[in-house]
């Protein structure tokens, strides 16, 4: 899964692109055609925002999330985007 990463209005450092791609790879144990994932990491007035703009075939989703820490808006939008990713998968299982 190719993997991007944008912080904007601050500098992110090293580490927490690191984590963010860590957690976002834990996508693929629930939909190994995941083909590409961009996080977008915002912060505005002591609030941080994760956006998940994940691609599989057919299908684009989307998730936000805003917390006061940047570790558990990122923790808070992969659990989010798992839970929209596991429902695709158990629609498209073939019934029999």
């Amino acid at each position: 899964m190719n993997i991007e990463f944008t912080a904007r209005h601050f500098n992110a450092p090293n580490n927490l692109r690191d984590y963010a791609e860590k957690e976002v790879s834990r996508i693929l144990k629930y939909h190994s055609r995941a083909v590409q994932c961009q996080i977008i990491l915002i912060q505005e007035n002591n609030q941080f925002t994760t956006e998940l703009n994940l691609s599989i075939p057919q299908r684009k989703l989307n998730v936000k999330d805003t917390t006061d820490n940047v570790r558990k808006s990122i923790d808070s939008a992969v659990r989010k985007m798992i839970k929209r990713v596991s429902k695709i998968k158990i629609k498209q299982r073939p019934v029999g």
